[in-house]
């Protein structure tokens, strides 16, 4: 593991679209509010608390609060659902005593000195964000300001509070330093263990006894971003295992540790793509981490080692999203910007990326202008996202393109073609399956003969070549027939043939000298569609005199 404390530009490179991630993993949900909605807490299907950027905090869908003006950054109910925080801007905290939210005072909870004692003093009430809130039970929770050097801790379930951080000496517990701030407190639930983390590469600040003593400083770098809000999710189940996410945009600013925090890994592999986005929130459950930012980017992260990217579908696909929370490994809800909001009951799921695969059933060979059917067969990998029904895309050279399966597909003329079909599954992953497939000019039952026949007159009768009527495929053989027909007229002269030399484009390929004078021919290094002359020349004896020779010519084609 390796931390970095070099801060990264963007690049064109980092704003690549992700691949396509599992469609239908993420349900859209009626907020009841076209506020962007900046903080989240799923507790259970049937209990869901969000707050948004100007004062309004909604249960279910049903408005609870409307206070104009006020920024909520967290919101989170005790483990017993009896009580609930919601920090804001400019220092205030609101509490929720199981009907009805309230302004909690914070006069005096604070001391009134700048840690670690030197510089401007702070007054003794918050005035800086609250940024983030964590119970641990249901009496105990922490908040943490931008102030510096601010944990707030309560013990009677956020009735009255004091500052766990700021001590009466000038100390600080857990002081971020002078130019940081504590964006971010986590619990482990039932213990005494708490993480804080600054806005300075996700600095990171740990206590196992609940701030009765200072904070060790776990790591100075959990991301790779300097100056913005850093969030953090550790895993109930194993708290050595816990993540950090930043607001810039770079691979590096999703951090991994599994080591309690005394090292991080910001090299995460991204294996469906690099579509880089300020990252706001992360949440943890069931061993797998979400984590949520701008452009519609949703990532989840089941190890540690790899992220992927899981968007939502439709309009909610580009949504910059603002907030996320999981109740356990398969229910999450993620919101963000003009109230979107979007739950999962499979938010543990890895997207597909593996394409399916297929074949094409049907006629090797066809005629020209009739239709023949085609079918393909295709299955998904398993586990796969499943086959969309409506993504069948047929295709070969000179024909309409065809959709749906099975397919009729009509050739336009004799030849070879190659017929191809594109598919793909619910996920987008693309693939195709071809068939080669040999047209004919005519049907036999219909025409009646396969050939093309010429004939010659010459002494005491004639001579007649058979080629093939339909294209010849490249590469392939065909029969060709050389018949001689004896005159029936009195007074013929008796002859026959004795030798046949067969020539293709004028150059000699067979010599036959039995009769029946037929030969199968080989097509070699001519062009598909190409067009040739086959010509046989016989040998005749007749009684007297010398053998004459005579040739008769016809045709054929190489098919496309």
């Amino acid at each position: 593991m390796r931390s970095l404390l070099v801060v990264l530009a963007a690049s064109a490179a980092l704003l690549a679209p992700a691949a396509t991630a599992s469609a239908g993993i993420w349900t859209p949900v009626a907020s009841n509010t076209t506020q962007d909605i900046t903080a989240v807490d799923y507790r259970a299907a049937g209990q869901l608390f969000y707050a948004t950027a100007n004062g309004q905090i909604f249960k279910g869908g049903v408005q609870q609060l409307s206070v104009p003006g006020v920024t909520f950054t967290g919101i989170e109910l005790n483990p017993a659902g009896t009580a609930g925080l919601a920090t804001a801007n400019n220092g205030k905290l609101y509490r929720y005593n199981g009907t009805t939210w309230s302004l909690v005072t914070l006069t005096n909870t604070t001391f009134n000195h700048l840690c670690p004692g030197s510089g401007a003093f702070l007054p003794s009430t918050p005035a800086g964000n609250l940024t983030g809130v964590s119970w641990k039970d249901d009496s105990t929770a922490y908040v943490s300001g931008a102030d510096r050097g601010v944990v707030l801790k309560t013990t009677d379930g956020g009735l009255t509070w004091g500052d766990a951080s700021r001590r009466s000496t000038g100390e600080c517990f857990a002081d971020p330093g002078s130019s940081s701030i504590l964006s971010d407190v986590a619990t482990l639930k039932g213990t005494d263990q708490v993480y804080v983390v600054t806005d300075s590469f996700g600095a990171r600040r740990y206590t196992a006894d609940g701030f009765a003593g200072p904070t060790v400083e776990r790591n100075n770098s959990s991301v790779n971003c300097f100056n913005v809000a850093t969030k953090i999710a550790v895993d109930q189940d194993n708290p050595n295992r816990n993540f950090v996410v930043a607001r810039c945009v770079s691979s590096l600013a999703f951090g991994f540790s599994s080591d309690g925090g005394v090292s991080y890994d910001i090299s995460l592999d991204y294996p469906n793509g690099n579509n880089f986005a300020r990252l706001y929130d992360v949440a943890l459950a069931g061993g797998t981490a979400i984590a949520v930012g701008d452009s519609g980017v949703i990532l989840i992260s089941p190890d540690g080692l790899k992220a992927y990217f899981q968007p939502a579908d439709g309009t909610e696909a580009t949504t910059d999203w603002r907030a996320v929370d999981k109740f356990d490994a398969n229910n999450a809800a993620v919101v963000g910007a003009g109230g979107k909001l979007v739950t999962s009951t499979q938010a543990s799921a890895i997207p597909d990326l593996i394409p399916p695969a297929g074949t094409i059933s049907g006629p090797v060979t066809a005629v020209a202008g009739q239709a023949v059917t085609y079918t393909a067969n295709v299955a998904d990998n398993a586990g796969g996202s499943g086959i969309n029904p409506a993504a069948f895309q047929w295709s070969a050279t000179g024909i309409p393109g065809a959709t749906g399966n099975p397919a009729a597909i009509t050739f336009p003329s004799a030849g070879f073609y190659t017929l191809k079909v594109a598919f793909k599954d619910i996920a987008g992953n693309a693939a195709e399956a071809t068939l080669s497939v040999t047209v004919s000019a005519s049907n036999i039952a219909t025409t009646g003969s396969p050939t093309v026949t010429r004939t010659v007159q010459v002494p005491g009768g004639s001579i007649s070549l058979g080629a093939p009527r339909a294209c010849v495929a490249a590469g392939g053989s065909f029969t060709a027939t050389l018949a001689f027909k004896k005159s029936t007229k009195k007074g013929a002269k008796k002859v026959k043939v004795t030798k046949v030399e067969f020539y293709i484009d004028g150059k000699r390929v067979k010599t036959d000298r039995k009769a029946p004078f037929r030969q199968t021919l080989t097509v070699r290094s001519l062009a598909a569609g190409s067009r040739h002359t086959l010509k046989a020349r016989a040998t005749i004896k007749v009684k007297k005199g010398k053998s004459p020779k005579k040739s008769v010519s016809t045709t054929f084609s190489v098919c496309r």
